[in-house]
């Protein structure tokens, strides 16, 4: 594991180095790219896909830059990179101009939906008695609820589910409670001590930090009830998942219903069909690879990857797929 954590790491360094070389600049196939934190499955997951784009376009050179979900649509709107990864929810968000952006954000088009599953986790303490939001609400409890960092997909997702419950974050620091955004290696030791009694977060499978953190502290996962799933499906995209009760090692202990969000690919409108054209048959073509180097993306299809997209789909995107008869 590694070894072959240091050769995906390893392409990453050599992907993030600026190779600029002049015919690169001549052919118009340098690239900036960012996901999210170095390291993190995004960006593992761009890199890959940078390493596919450079080595099948002679001449072409990626430049991996970190990012995050707020300032990937904000970038690419100002030409400072020319594709992202972006989480669905938020891409809505940049288009519609909702927050956490302040205006609708232009100058984006789809490449590719990546149809992985980042599953909204809304987590408490056992030890709280607290086993739905609607409970929450009528009780008034007083909890130190880990949001996740302010604009994360976490925080984001988190607020939505609460106020179709009718919650605001206003009405927690009322009730006595406290809203913690410290990053999550930071949250799972609080709640360990007992200084967080409910937690937000939005990612892929089972998380490292739960893990462990259930082996020693009881926790549940609370229910997203079939009305509120409905509502955020309909004004943000997410869609209806199932926490299974054999997760975790069975310490989940029933079937919880949730909510998910996926990731797309966003490129900037005015980069050139070509480009665009070459990132979308990397994405793929170049599927398998892209996806050894990060397993979340494992549900992309390329045949359907035109379809559930926030953007309209770039020209370069279009040509692709109606080349390859997908897009009729």
């Amino acid at each position: 594991m590694k070894k072959a954590l240091g050769s995906i790491l390893a392409g990453l360094m050599l992907c993030a180095a600026p190779m600029l070389a002049p015919s690169a600049h001549a052919a118009g196939l340098s690239i900036n790219a960012t996901a999210g934190p170095v390291a993190g499955t995004g960006y593992i997951g761009m890199g890959a896909l940078g390493k596919v784009y450079s080595s099948t376009n002679e001449g072409a050179a990626v430049t991996m830059l970190p990012g995050s979900d707020v300032s990937n649509p904000i970038r690419l709107q100002r030409g400072e990179v020319d594709v992202a990864v972006e989480t669905t929810c938020l891409a809505v968000c940049a288009r519609d101009g909702s927050a956490p952006f302040k205006k609708p954000v232009g100058n984006l088009s789809a490449l590719a939906n990546l149809r992985n599953i980042s599953r909204m986790n809304i987590v408490v303490r056992t030890d709280t008695g607290i086993t739905s939001l609607d409970q929450l609400k009528a009780e008034k409890k007083a909890i130190r609820l880990a949001t996740g960092p302010r604009g994360s997909a976490s925080e984001v997702m988190g607020r939505w589910i609460l106020e179709e419950y009718g919650i605001t974050y206003k009405d927690i620091t009322s009730w006595g409670g406290k809203l913690i955004s410290n990053n999550f290696g930071d949250v799972a030791d609080m709640a360990k001590d007992g200084q967080v009694d409910m937690m937000f977060w939005v990612g892929p499978g089972e998380a490292w930090f739960f893990t462990d953190l259930i082996n020693n502290t009881p926790l549940t996962w609370l229910p997203v009830k079939d009305s509120v799933a409905a509502s955020v499906k309909e004004k943000y995209m997410l869609t209806p998942t199932v926490f299974k009760a054999s997760e975790y090692n069975g310490k989940m202990g029933s079937d919880v219903p949730g909510v998910t969000t996926s990731q797309e690919l966003l490129v900037r409108s005015d980069i050139s069909e070509d480009v665009a054209y070459r990132l979308t048959k990397a994405m793929c073509e170049g599927a398998a690879e892209v996806i050894a180097a990060n397993p979340t993306w494992g549900n992309f299809k390329a045949e359907t990857a035109w379809e559930g997209v926030t953007h309209d789909l770039h020209p370069g995107a279009v040509k692709y797929y109606k080349e390859k008869g997908w897009l009729k």
